[in-house]
C-alpha cells in the first residue's frame, strides 16, 4: 500500500487473512481527517485482486467519515468483482469511480 494526504493506493487481496486491512483503515482514516489534506481522495484500487466484506466494510467508513469532515472518497479503477461486490450490497451509489462502471 501508497499512501499521499490526496491518494491510497492498495495492492494484492483484501480480506480478513490478508492482514492488510488494519493499514489501510489507518491509512484511510489519516487521509480523511487530517484538516490539511485535500477535499477529495483517491483510492487507487487497479492493483486490487479481491475484496471481501472486511475491505468493504473500511471502504464504507472511510467514506462515511470522509463526508462527515467535508470530503469525498473516489476510487480509481475498480475491477469487476470489487463493482460487483459494491453493487450487490447497495454501496455503489456512495463512491465515485473513476472511470464509471459500464451500464
Amino acid at each position: 500500500m501508497d499512501f499521499r494526504p490526496d491518494l491510497v493506493r492498495v495492492r494484492g487481496e483484501l480480506d480478513l487473512d490478508t492482514g492488510r486491512a488494519a493499514a489501510l483503515d489507518a491509512a484511510l482514516r489519516r487521509a480523511v481527517t487530517d484538516p490539511d489534506n485535500p477535499t477529495e481522495i483517491t483510492v487507487d484500487v487497479s492493483e486490487l485482486m479481491f475484496c471481501d466484506s472486511t475491505g468493504l466494510n473500511i471502504l464504507l467508513n472511510a467514506q462515511l467519515a470522509a463526508l462527515s469532515h467535508g470530503r469525498t472518497l473516489r476510487l480509481r479503477a475498480p475491477n469487476p468483482q470489487l463493482v460487483k461486490l459494491l453493487h450487490r450490497t447497495g454501496a455503489l451509489p456512495l463512491f465515485t469511480l473513476d472511470p464509471p462502471p459500464a451500464a
